[in-house]
């Protein structure tokens, strides 16, 4: 063996550049710039693998035609490269430079190694490596290297990666056929080390691209569900300050039209002025869910439901009068371990959808009990409407979901307070027909457990 270095080298080469090419395309099937170095990447293959041959046997034998030819198409192969990893260009135009090499082929027959002692091999080869330099360089090297992009590391790969072409023309012409026994084949591995440097820092390859979409789609998720946040709150306030709105216009205009007794008209306004109290609670809740914390409860406190019941009656009296239904309280002298306003959110829902439900003469019921020897206490609110579909109970607390017409937020309020004050909320089947929410909410006598205090995020 007259070259064992070079022979050594030489299958080095062959066997870094083999396993280089398989993890890179294994890595990224997608990719259209892995796609098109992968033609590239044969060349190289069938050189070294001729290489080694011919410095094993001392001949080509049978492959010398096919090594010649693939030297040649070489750089054709690598500006095709550059150009599919620069440009979205169709197949016809990147394909030119192999087209250009193909018809030099009949030149390169019988010059053996040397192909640049050929003023038209040469031109080739230098128009070939120079030109895919070139636009490797126009297209992401040079701002890379321009722009100050990455660490000081990084840019010199990027140069050393820009320079690898020119060696090539430079080696060939100046060195000579050693340059490629030698040099050569250590360039082939130092340009897989670079690709996957580019892979892991440059996003060169579709690994990377997919990383940064999944980034991206990410990025976009969390914007969508902020705007479905604000969306949402947005409705839920509009709702949830409408419903005791309505309420205190009923009385306002009552007290303005009407000749009233003074103790009525105290209590209408004792309302009206508690009304307005829920509705700045309302808005601090709703802007404690866009800041993404809980309802808080307040320790210790309880609220007589008997007061409460007669405020929503005549908060909502107006209202079912005018949809001809009655509505009735039962507050069986009862009281529940929750704040004021708390209550009167969620039941002022659970009976605004009662109304709505219920037809003409219909009658909407709102009732407390409490089981012998149960911790809870049960708040009932029937109506006489058509009830819920068991294929709607399991969305009916969706938010914007409603199975007639409506915002259908009322419900997904109910809910949230449950969730957030630990209470429970069930739906069933009103006696006679229609639907009935039942509020389970703990009674006074209930030991307190330890509750934090910090809002949750």
């Amino acid at each position: 063996m007259e070259y064992p270095v070079a022979t050594a080298i030489t299958f080095f080469a062959l066997g870094v550049n083999f396993l280089g090419g398989v993890v890179l395309f294994l890595l990224n099937p997608q990719s259209r710039s892995v796609r098109w170095f992968m033609p590239f990447l044969l060349t190289i293959l069938l050189w070294l693998f001729g290489q080694g041959w011919a410095l094993l046997t001392g001949t080509l034998g049978p492959i010398a035609d096919v090594f010649i030819v693939g030297i040649h198409l070489m750089p054709g192969f690598f500006l095709m490269f550059a150009l599919a990893d620069g440009y979205n260009w169709g197949f016809p135009k990147i394909l030119a430079p192999l087209a250009i090499g193909s018809l030099l082929l009949p030149r390169v027959y019988g010059v053996e190694l040397d192909q640049f002692s050929d003023p038209v091999q040469l031109a080739w080869q230098v128009g070939g490596w120079g030109l895919g330099s070139v636009v490797m360089a126009r297209c992401g090297l040079r701002h890379r290297l321009t722009a100050g992009t990455g660490s000081l590391y990084q840019r010199l790969v990027s140069l050393i990666l820009l320079l690898i072409a020119p060696l090539v023309v430079v080696g060939g012409v100046v060195v000579g056929a050693e340059f490629f026994l030698y040099t050569m084949p250590l360039l082939t591995v130092m340009l897989h080390v670079l690709l996957f440097v580019g892979v892991v820092f440059w996003r060169f390859y579709d690994i990377e691209v997919r990383a940064a979409r999944s980034g991206e789609i990410a990025t976009q998720a969390a914007e969508l569900e902020r705007m479905a946040v604000v969306g949402e709150l947005t409705a839920s306030f509009a709702h949830e300050v409408r419903n005791p709105l309505t309420g205190v216009r009923s009385l306002a205009q009552r007290l303005a039209e009407e000749d009233i007794a003074d103790d009525s008209r105290r209590r209408y306004a004792g309302v009206i002025v508690r009304e307005v109290e829920r509705v700045e609670q309302i808005v601090a809740q709703l802007l404690g869910v866009a800041r993404r914390r809980k309802t808080r409860s307040e320790s210790g406190a309880v609220t007589q439901l008997e007061p409460l019941f007669e405020d929503l009656r005549l908060l909502l009296g107006s209202r079912a009068s005018k949809s001809g239904v009655s509505l009735n309280v039962d507050p069986a002298g009862l009281a529940v371990r929750a704040a004021r306003e708390h209550v009167a959110q969620a039941l002022l829902n659970l009976l605004l959808n009662a109304i709505d439900h219920s037809p003409p003469q219909g009658r909407v019921e709102l009732a407390a009990e409490q089981v012998n020897g149960a911790d809870t206490i049960t708040i009932y609110v029937r109506d006489e409407g058509p009830g819920i579909p068991q294929a709607d109970r399991k969305r009916i607390f969706e938010p914007l979901y409603s199975s007639a017409e409506g915002t259908g937020l009322g419900l997904s309020v109910v809910r949230r307070l449950a969730v957030d004050l630990g209470w429970e909320v069930e739906i069933g089947e009103a006696t006679g027909g229609g639907a009935e929410f039942r509020l389970l909410i703990p009674s006074p006598a209930k030991p307190i457990a330890a509750v934090d205090p910090q809002p949750t995020s």
